[in-house]
């Protein structure tokens, strides 16, 4: 059996997610702190346990060092991320968002053209029958 090297993502939001899983916060908690830096995020809790899972599997992450760290509160700890943002991932975060809103433009566009499309195909086709 060939064994596929696979290179993992690091994502904008990976980083805050680590710093704050060290802490011990839940997934959940990790959510509303991503959501304090990045308000139009589509992370979820199954994203930051799946990044979990997988920073388990790299050995990066062990079970024994899940909130070893005095726990600050979930207040501290938004005021906290703030610091590690950094530029780029503040610019990778604005494209996603940026792709998201074009990608739903162009999908309103193409069904508004593809509906006048066939009202007009309706009034030619009720003109000739008349």
């Amino acid at each position: 059996m060939v064994k596929v090297n696979r290179r993992k993502k690091d994502l904008y939001w990976h980083n805050i997610a680590h710093q704050c899983l060290e802490y011990g916060f839940k997934p959940a908690q990790v959510t509303k702190v991503l959501k304090e830096v990045f308000p139009q995020t589509s992370v979820t809790g199954r994203h930051i346990g799946a990044y979990k899972r997988r920073l388990k599997q790299e050995g990066i992450f062990t079970d024994d060092m899940d909130g070893n760290m005095d726990k600050p509160t979930l207040r501290d700890m938004k005021r906290k991320v703030a610091e590690l943002v950094t530029e780029q991932d503040k610019f990778i975060y604005n494209c996603s968002i940026g792709s998201h809103k074009r990608s739903l433009k162009c999908f309103e566009y193409k069904l508004t053209a593809e509906t006048d499309d066939e009202i007009e195909k309706i009034d030619t086709w009720l003109t000739t029958i008349k």
